[in-house]
């Protein structure tokens, strides 16, 4: 099952299935068309990173930010020797935005440096990845219990280098996903320890699952997670009217 997730609103907004014979690249760009991407920003692992992704997003009218892995490996080593050059020299004389962020809790102290680039300036990049018009790096730095961990990440994106907090807020809320669904479903629901896989039984209970999920999300006056939630709903009338009556797009 490939999802779209709307960080914003913490609201599953469509799936689909990967075809047996097909794969999740044929099955993403399937989504994208399902869903009004006009005005948002689409982050999508590397996985995402094809040509045909950006166009279905930009005729959509949205922007994308696609992160680049070794499954582009040209690519994002294109990518790291500017920023390489870049760092050489300070970036002097390229049009860039640089922001950092702190955050302190957990017994763990994390920094993050967003880095954008002009696309525009590297016309290898911009003639042959549509609507391209920025190449993004993401440098973090952990501290945790003073052991250092540093990560360093490539993007490639149709937002202009001026666009810099936009670029930072969706490359740190992508993996919202990861949290706010995919490990509340596993969890709460029990989904990856399901054996269930006659027929489109999977499918049918996943799209059940994940409106459940929606409803009890947005059902504001539950003091309990989500896997109590669920109890709750089936001993309290009540409740799961309230459930019911919820308006998810609130």
């Amino acid at each position: 099952m490939v999802s779209a997730w709307a960080t914003s609103r913490r609201l599953l907004l469509g799936q689909i299935k990967t075809e047996d014979k097909s794969n999740e690249i044929t099955a993403l760009a399937e989504l994208l068309k399902m869903i009004d991407v006009k005005n948002n920003i689409v982050t999508i692992d590397a996985i995402g990173c094809q040509k045909n992704i950006a166009k279905t997003i930009l005729r959509g009218e949205g922007n994308y930010i696609l992160a680049l892995k070794n499954n582009q490996p040209k690519l994002r080593k294109d990518v790291a020797s500017v920023f390489t050059k870049g760092i050489g020299i300070q970036f002097k004389k390229m049009l860039h935005r640089r922001v950092r962020h702190k955050n302190k809790g957990h017994g763990r102290i994390e920094s993050r440096v967003y880095t954008l680039i002009s696309a525009r300036e590297h016309e290898e990049f911009h003639r042959r990845w549509p609507g391209l018009e920025g190449l993004g790096r993401v440098e973090t730095m952990r501290n945790i219990d003073n052991v250092i961990q540093r990560e360093v990440r490539y993007y490639i994106t149709s937002l202009t280098y001026e666009k810099i907090d936009d670029f930072a807020r969706a490359v740190r809320q992508h993996w919202g996903i990861e949290n706010n669904l995919h490990w509340s479903l596993d969890v709460s629901f029990k989904e990856d320890a399901s054996r269930i896989r006659i027929g489109h039984a999977a499918e049918n209970l996943g799209t059940i699952r994940r409106t459940a999920l929606n409803l009890l999300q947005k059902e504001k006056t539950r003091k309990t997670g989500i896997a109590a939630a669920r109890k709750r709903a089936g001993w309290d009338h009540d409740f799961l009217m309230r459930v019911f009556t919820t308006n998810p797009m609130t």
